[in-house]
C-alpha cells in the first residue's frame, strides 16, 4: 500500500483526499511497518480506482519498486534465501498472518498445476476486487522476483474490465475473468526452478527470526481455521483431519479447542462455504451451477438447500436481491 500514493500522484489526484475519504492517516503508508485495518485497505483501493477512473490501479501499484519480497520484510528475505520457487512461495503462505488479517495467499499443486492464488476472509465492508487483484498482482511480481517463472494463465475472480488489455500486459498471459477463484496457474515444473541467489546460511538464521516474529496480536484458533478454510473449499480439502494437520493438532484436540471459542468446525465450514458462494455471486457471471460445482456438490439443489439454511434465501433470490440494491 505504500506505493499507491504516487501512483495516485501520477493519475493526478490528491492522495490526501483519497486517504480521508477511507479514513486512513496518509502518513502510515509512507511506514511500512504501520498497521492499517483490513477494511481500510480494501476500502482505500476502492476511492483510488473511483476517483482515478483507472480500473487497474492494483497493477500499478504492483508495479512500483518495492513491491514485491522486500515489502514483508524478515518473510521477503527468508524466501529470497529459499532452494526452490516452491519453498519460497510456501514461506510467504505459511507465514502471511504474521502480517496481516483477512486475506490468505495460498498454493495448491495437483495434477501437473500449481495455483498461486490469494482469497479474502475477513468481511471487507466494501468491494475488494481492487486490492484482491493488487495483492495477486503483488505475487506475481514477487515471483518474476525470484526466478522469473511466467505463469501459463492468470484467474481473476471478478467481471471482465471495460479494457482487459491493462490485464493482459501486466501479466503477460492469458487472464480469465468470471473465475471461481483469483490465482496465478504455473506448470508444477516451474515450483522446482532454483531462486536466483539464494544463501542457505544466512536461510537458516532466518528460519528462527521469522518464528518468533509476530506484527499482529496470535490469532485465535478459529480465526486460523477459518483462515486455511477459505481456500481449501475450493479445492475438496475442507475436511477437518486436513485442517488439523496444518494446525499440528489433532481433530479432537482442534474440535475441543474451537468448543472453548464458542464455535465448532462444521459451523465455520458451512460458513465458509456459503462467504465464498456470496462473493462469487456478487462479484462475477458465473452461474449457480458453476458455483455449486467449485465448492465441491454433488448437484445444484444440494447446493441451494445448503445455502438457503444458512442464509434464509436461495441463492438465486439472494443474487437477485443484492445485485438490485448494488451492494
Amino acid at each position: 500500500m505504500s506505493a499507491l500514493p504516487s501512483v495516485l500522484r501520477d493519475l493526478g489526484v490528491d492522495p490526501a483526499e483519497v486517504a480521508a475519504a477511507a479514513d486512513v492517516e496518509l502518513e502510515l503508508l509512507a511506514d511500512q511497518d504501520s498497521q492499517i485495518p483490513f477494511r481500510s485497505a480494501c476500502l482505500l483501493t476502492k476511492v483510488a480506482a473511483e476517483r482515478t477512473g483507472c480500473d487497474h490501479i492494483g497493477l500499478l501499484v504492483a508495479a512500483r519498486e518495492g513491491s514485491d519480497t522486500h515489502s514483508i520484510g524478515a518473510v521477503g528475505m527468508l524466501m529470497r534465501n529459499a532452494p526452490t520457487l516452491g519453498r519460497a512461495l510456501l514461506d510467504l503462505c505459511e507465514n502471511h498472518h504474521r502480517y496481516v488479517r483477512g486475506g490468505v495467499p495460498y498454493l495448491v499443486a495437483r495434477d501437473g498445476s500449481a495455483w498461486l492464488g490469494y482469497a479474502i476472509y475477513q468481511d471487507p465492508g466494501a468491494s475488494a476486487e481492487h486490492f484482491q487483484v493488487g495483492a495477486l498482482a503483488v505475487g506475481f511480481s514477487m515471483v518474476k522476483e525470484l526466478c522469473q517463472a511466467r505463469p501459463v494463465e492468470v484467474l481473476l475472480s471478478r467481471r471482465p474490465p471495460a479494457d482487459p488489455q491493462p490485464y493482459r500486459q501486466f501479466f503477460g498471459a492469458p487472464v480469465t475473468f468470471d473465475a471461481d477463484q483469483s490465482a496465478l496457474v504455473f506448470s508444477t515444473d516451474a515450483l522446482a526452478l532454483p531462486v536466483v541467489r539464494a544463501d542457505p546460511a544466512a536461510r537458516q538464521a532466518l528460519e528462527t527470526q521469522v518464528r518468533d516474529y509476530w506484527a499482529i496480536d496470535l490469532p485465535k484458533v478459529s480465526d486460523q481455521v477459518v483462515r486455511l478454510l477459505r481456500p481449501r473449499v475450493l479445492f475438496t480439502d475442507d475436511r477437518l483431519a486436513s485442517v488439523a494437520a496444518a494446525l499440528a493438532m489433532h481433530p479432537r484436540v482442534l474440535e475441543r479447542a474451537l468448543q472453548a471459542e464458542g464455535t465448532s468446525f462444521r459451523a465455520i465450514l458451512n460458513h465458509t462455504q456459503v462467504d465464498v458462494a456470496q462473493r462469487l455471486m456478487a462479484r462475477t457471471r458465473l452461474s449457480i451451477t458453476a458455483i455449486a460445482a467449485a465448492l465441491g456438490y454433488a448437484d445444484t439443489s444440494a447446493f441451494s438447500n445448503a445455502f438457503r439454511r444458512q442464509t434464509g434465501q436461495s441463492p438465486r433470490v439472494w443474487r437477485t436481491t443484492h445485485l438490485a440494491q448494488g451492494t
